[in-house]
């Protein structure tokens, strides 16, 4: 990933979006966009665990418990670590 943490990605899909040509294009642009959004905010749970953010002020944020974002972040923080280079 690039170092602006995804945002590029995220803008492509939205420019892709807003001039895709036929709804299946569309369709496929919002999915890219999901995804985009989705690596965004893995990166961006772990820079606020790695600044200091408890897993309970994580919840919060989201409305839910600690072990819910524990296993929402913390194990798409694993697979991403056991992925091979």
């Amino acid at each position: 990933m690039s170092a602006d943490g995804g945002l590029e990605r995220v803008q492509k899909a939205l420019d892709a979006l807003a001039g895709a040509g036929s709804p299946l294009e569309a369709l496929a642009a919002a999915r890219d966009l999901r995804l985009a959004a989705e690596e965004v905010e893995r990166r961006r749970a772990a820079e606020a665990r790695a600044a200091g953010a408890s897993w309970s002020r994580i919840g919060a944020l989201y409305g839910t418990t600690k072990q819910n974002v524990q296993q929402r972040f913390g194990a798409a923080r694993k697979r991403a670590a056991e992925k091979p280079a």
